[in-house]
């Protein structure tokens, strides 16, 4: 795909087809605290005085095209977005163009897409946009019949008159409409009469993706663009010492050979970037650069070596985040204590488009192509460190394959950035493969130490649950305590009577950061686990003894029920079968799961996974299904198919031959149930991951009696 880097906004409507009057509806001002809907103006001839409508525009021939603001990468926001204006601005979701928006902070605030807060966050400012374009259409065809506004109703693009049946379409009304002042505070409608939110449209971007008309940041191409592959330091902070210029210049198509850096949160990484005409020339050219590395110390780590760091560093002091009650007395003072701990690794994002950037910097503006969960961040970046206005820094963001976090960052836009500037030309920076699975930044590992008390009647008297690992927004400087976030997923809504959440934070040169579901990938394996096992010390059912303990939370115990129900659960276990249970919340969304296992020719293989999730209002249900269904399996190949393990300073998994990814053969029949409700939608981009490995584990312990601590483990060994 050729993109020119000159296409003007102009040029872009044409190309759209939206062209003649128009009117540009919602445009949403974060300059003050509470945002306000105001109106664009348009010239007569149709175009745009300022910029393009940041949610809706109709043309005079009917035509509507709704933005969505959020960056896609799979989870669905293209169409979910538009579907919520849609739905209050009375047109038929099937019969629109959907688009992105540009990147522009002024008018659409954080489009950055982390923590599944898309929908959350926006849910209802995008009704109002919508309940307020309709409005003003409404009042322009009131004044064309001369008639109340409240003998008008809308529906399918037409405003419609009560008395007397006649219609006006929407474009027919753009030319008055455009003249009124935007209503600040639209009526929304009742969720009863909803026709579009709440139910399950098919997704429009999924057709281009499967024949291949999609285009992702991988894909882009501009006009007199070089492509960059940059060697860096297996050991990632590892020091440059050289390398052979001369041999990698020698390949036929190599332009150049450049020192770079790319930060990422406070750590500078160096590499020795091969730039050619074609990216193969770039990476054969990188091959002959015969790189020297001083790694120090550095190579003196190993999984192990982390590992026994992790257990001494549980028994200091920790820094207490929640607590009630005397914990340390009830325990004491118990008649039944269990003390466990619980291991999980480091783990790549291994998104399947590998990380990629173009920048063109020029004196004074630059302009960015790719794939990005953060566009105003990427703008803000590149603003920021070479001193251009950010008026003057244009973002152009595609399709993600794939993000889990990792697309949050601006380092591979640095690199991009860094060798445009140095060679005058657009370059696109590619990552490979094992690039990828090896540099980082990573899911943290972590060790979680928990201890629980029984009474003789088989009550849950205390709980502990320490965490020991390292922390996204703590990873370097000497501040020694950790942030809060690193207990996320630790379910403080079980009535304990007497509980404390603890961190130790640990600091190394390996760099972390968000991965799908962040720290409750990891912490809901141990607490879940624990769950279990005080149940078992109980002598209690493990699905009734958290029942018994969220007595007072609706939601849980719905999602519990459910699952339940579903499941058979409290139906006799078919032979070699067993069935394990896990509760999470995560951004807002309660899920319930349950996995069951079955011993299959001598070996254990998860058959059946069957979960309930209550996000709010389910703006589209096919949309949360599709997401759990992905959560679980990015869950199940974290839970016994892969980890990271780290091997004199390096990762020793380099590709998909050692990291090995669930495969869609091994997939165990998945069921996805999602709760009715009203209430406002929550996230579920995450929710389904990580109940995952505790409800498998657990499984596994019913039917085995073995308890796994560890992950990931091999189901040979089971």
């Amino acid at each position: 795909m050729k993109v020119s880097s000159k296409i003007s906004r102009r040029k872009f409507l044409k190309l759209s087809a939206l062209s003649g009057t128009g009117l540009a509806l919602g445009y949403i001002s974060f300059s003050g605290k509470e945002p306000k809907i105001v109106n664009l103006d348009l010239k007569d001839d149709g175009g745009l005085e300022t910029e393009l409508n940041p949610y809706i525009f109709i043309d005079n021939n009917g035509k509507i095209t709704l933005f969505n603001h959020r960056p896609e990468m799979g989870q669905g926001t293209f169409q979910a977005i538009p579907m919520i204006i849609a739905e209050e601005l009375e047109v038929d979701i099937t019969n629109i163009n959907i688009m992105p928006s540009p990147a522009n902070r002024s008018k659409y605030g954080d489009q950055m897409v982390v923590g599944s807060r898309s929908i959350q966050s926006n849910y209802d400012l995008m009704r109002r946009v919508g309940a307020s374009a309709k409005e003003m259409l409404i009042t322009a065809a009131a004044g064309k019949w001369n008639i109340p506004v409240e003998k008008c109703y809308a529906e399918n693009a037409m405003v419609i008159n009560r008395n007397t049946g006649a219609k006006i379409s929407y474009g027919d009304l753009v030319a008055d409409a455009r003249k009124l002042k935007a209503p600040e505070n639209p009526i929304l409608k009742d969720p009863k009469d909803f026709t579009i939110i709440g139910k399950s449209f098919p997704r429009r971007d999924i057709p281009s993706k499967v024949n291949g008309e999609a285009k992702f940041g991988i894909d882009i191409e501009v006009p007199g663009m070089l492509y960059a592959s940059i060697e860096r330091s297996p050991v990632i902070l590892g020091k440059l010492i050289s390398f052979n210029e001369e041999k990698a210049k020698a390949v036929k198509g190599v332009k150049y050979v450049l020192k770079t850096q790319r930060e990422v949160f406070g750590q500078v990484r160096v590499g020795v970037a091969v730039i050619a005409d074609n990216y193969w020339a770039a990476v054969q050219g990188r091959k002959m650069l015969d790189v020297k590395w001083d790694n120090g110390d550095l190579e003196t780590w190993s999984t192990q070596k982390i590992k026994d760091d992790y257990v001494n560093a549980s028994h200091q002091p920790a820094e207490v985040f929640q607590q009630k009650g005397d914990f340390e007395k009830t325990f004491n003072d118990a008649a039944i204590k269990i003390e466990a701990s619980y291991e999980t690794p480091y783990q790549t994002h291994a998104p399947m488009e590998p990380m990629n950037a173009i920048v063109s910097m020029e004196k004074d503006k630059c302009e960015f192509w790719g794939s990005t969960q953060n566009p105003n961040g990427v703008k803000d970046f590149l603003s920021r460190k070479y001193g251009i206005p950010e008026d003057n820094v244009k973002i152009n963001y595609t399709f993600m394959g794939g993000a889990f976090g990792r697309r949050s960052l601006t380092d591979v836009a640095e690199e991009a950035a860094d060798l445009s500037k140095k060679i005058g030309a657009p370059v696109k920076v590619i990552w490979t493969r094992e690039d990828d699975l090896t540099q980082g930044p990573f899911r943290a590992c972590s060790l979680n130490v928990c201890r629980g008390a029984i009474d003789n009647d088989g009550n849950l008297v205390s709980l502990e649950h320490k965490v020991i690992c390292q922390d996204i927004r703590n990873q370097n400087g000497n501040n020694p305590k950790p942030t809060d976030g690193i207990a996320g997923g630790i379910n403080t809504e079980y009535a304990f009577p007497n509980f404390k959440i603890s961190g130790v934070l640990r600091k190394f040169y390996i760099p972390v950061s968000y991965w799908r579901a962040v720290y409750h990938s990891t912490n809901c394996f141990a607490h879940e686990s624990f769950i279990d096992e005080l149940a078992i010390a109980a002598k209690k059912d493990p699905l009734d003894f958290r029942l018994s303990l969220l007595k007072n939370h609706k939601r849980y115990t719905q999602v519990l029920q459910k699952v339940a129900q579903k499941s058979d659960w409290y139906n006799p276990r078919e032979k070699d079968t067993g069935k394990g249970v896990a509760i999470v919340e995560r951004s807002g969304a309660f899920v319930a799961m349950v996995v069951e296992v079955k011993r299959l020719q001598g070996k254990i293989i998860p058959t059946k996974i069957i979960t309930a999730i209550d996000c709010g209002t389910p703006v589209n249900p096919d949309i949360i299904k599709a997401q759990t269904e992905g959560c679980i399996v990015m869950g199940l190949t974290a839970t016994y198919k892969s980890g990271l393990t780290i091997d004199k300073g390096k990762v020793v998994e380099q590709n998909f031959n050692t990291y090995k990814m669930l495969r869609i053969e091994e997939s165990p029949e998945i069921e996805v149930y999602v709760i009715e409700s009203n209430d406002r939608p929550e996230g579920a981009g995450e929710a389904g991951l990580p109940t995952v490995a505790p409800a498998m584990t657990n499984a596994i312990f019913e039917l085995t009696k073995k308890r796994i601590r560890s992950l990931p483990f091999n189901l040979d060994e089971v």
